[in-house]
């Protein structure tokens, strides 16, 4: 058996079982319908995530309702951001507001992220969020870009093993990273070959993560922000990664 061969079990052994794809549609469809019934009319809602991009390992998955009101009238940020809160609650959910996005826990693997905004035009394809922060602030960005770029460039395989990476090794690096380092480490090269590409990200990782830049690639103005102790923290682990003599010792 090849490392690819090997590499595609593991990852087949990570998918979710029918009935717990059966309860992400579930809910998915429950929340569209509440949201729908409760919220203003010319509000559009959207599935993004790791649901959307096709990147979920059982261990651990998310789905992204991206609720977009419409860019006329121009209502404020933080009264959109407030509104779908306020419609969440009223139809009894958990929520946890984070920084652009209202969580809500499903299991200890499985949360939902509801990500409210208004969109730039009648495409909806770009919008600008609220930043639940202090102050508060916005970010402009493409939900529907960050899809395609995993996507279209069949990404997908690498992010999810980066993710199993992530949980072994306790990779304090969020998704979103990940799926930019890997973008950038396999530009221009094979990734057909799961091993073959997983070995370049982690080269990647492990040279270049505490100097390279990480730009959202819906607006290159937003760049992520990784502490020097997170960035050194992936580096190591890349590092003893690719020392490693065995597969298991890499990935969860």
């Amino acid at each position: 058996m090849t490392a690819h061969e090997h590499l595609r079990q593991v990852l087949a052994g990570h998918e979710l079982t029918e009935q717990e794809l059966q309860r992400v549609q579930s809910i998915r469809d429950a929340l569209h319908k509440h949201l729908a019934e409760t919220l203003p009319a010319g509000v559009r809602i959207y599935y993004g995530g790791s649901y959307a991009k096709g990147t979920m390992i059982r261990d651990h998955y998310d789905l992204d309702i991206v609720v977009y009101f419409p860019p006329e009238p121009r209502t404020p940020l933080d009264r959109i951001f407030g509104a779908v809160h306020q419609a969440l609650v009223a139809g009894r959910l958990e929520v946890h507001p984070q920084t652009v996005a209202l969580r809500i826990p499903v299991t200890s693997s499985f949360h939902v992220d509801v990500v409210p905004g208004r969109a730039h035009d009648a495409s909806f394809r770009y919008a600008t969020l609220y930043r639940n922060l202090q102050p508060p602030s916005t970010l402009q960005t493409s939900l529907k870009v960050h899809i395609e770029a995993v996507r279209t460039a069949r990404l997908a395989p690498c992010i999810r093993l980066l993710k199993l990476w992530r949980l072994r090794h306790g990779v304090p690096l969020k998704t979103f990273a990940l799926e930019i380092l890997a973008a950038r480490a396999l530009e221009g090269k094979p990734r057909d070959d799961h091993a073959v590409a997983m070995i370049e990200t982690l080269r990647f990782i492990a040279a270049q993560v505490n100097s390279v830049l990480l730009q959202d690639p819906a607006n290159t103005n937003n760049r992520l922000d990784l502490t020097r102790e997170d960035r050194s923290a992936a580096a190591r682990a890349a590092t003893m990664s690719l020392a490693a003599s065995r597969w298991d010792e890499i990935l969860r």
